[in-house]
């Protein structure tokens, strides 16, 4: 379980790190798509699954406007995001 509880910071961690540095690396990408499987494992609730995995799916949007320098979709995933961290910070952690 505590994995699982450990996961939920990551994908925090993960969207703050890229918000504050205002890119995505390929670590951050990793360290994302591992989150989600942890949480995949133990068996959160699958509403917090599909949110990380839309986290997960908005970083590799933006890694993507970056690429093709595309300001408008960058503004609008940055956005994304944003709301997507509202979401995450609302959901409740299951406990044990």
């Amino acid at each position: 379980m505590e994995e699982m509880h450990e996961s939920y910071g990551a994908v925090y961690q993960v969207i703050r790190e890229a918000s504050g540095s205002g890119y995505v690396t390929s670590g951050l990408r990793g360290r994302m798509y591992q989150a989600v499987d942890t949480l995949k494992t133990f068996k959160a609730p699958a509403d917090h699954i599909r949110l990380a995995e839309r986290i997960s799916v908005t970083l590799h949007a933006l890694e993507w406007a970056t690429l093709r320098r595309d300001d408008s979709r960058l503004a609008a995933d940055w956005q994304a995001l944003c709301a997507l961290e509202e979401q995450w910070l609302t959901a409740p952690v299951p406990r044990a």
